[in-house]
């Protein structure tokens, strides 16, 4: 399970994309950046439902005890790959407040 955590809003990436949306029009711009999230949080969420269908696997190796402590460190650190990937999000969503203003993203969990 080697999966880096939406590696598209590292701060290199944002600024190769934003560096990319030179010259064009605010509202451009705007659209952009606000397709550009939409597209983090599916990948925050395929990522969090690919990492749940992995904990149900796990759940058959959790029987026999010599596994726990890898089953352990598993989820440890899927739990901290989803809140690295979610921490970014905010934050891109923050640096972008003002453009983002009164978009609904879809990162609220029910």
């Amino acid at each position: 399970m080697e999966q880096q955590p939406l590696t598209s809003l590292s701060p290199e990436r944002m600024q190769l994309f934003i560096a990319g949306l030179s010259g064009l029009a605010p509202e451009e711009v705007r659209k952009a950046k606000i397709l550009y999230i939409r597209n983090a949080i599916s990948e925050y969420k395929a990522m969090e439902t690919s990492f749940q269908g992995f904990g149900q696997a796990q759940g058959c190796m959790n029987m026999i005890p010599f596994f726990w402590p890898i089953i352990g460190a598993q989820k440890r650190m899927m739990d901290a790959q989803l809140k690295l990937a979610e921490e970014r999000i905010r934050n891109a969503i923050d640096v972008w407040r003002d453009d983002l203003a009164g978009e609904n993203l879809g990162l609220e969990k029910p």
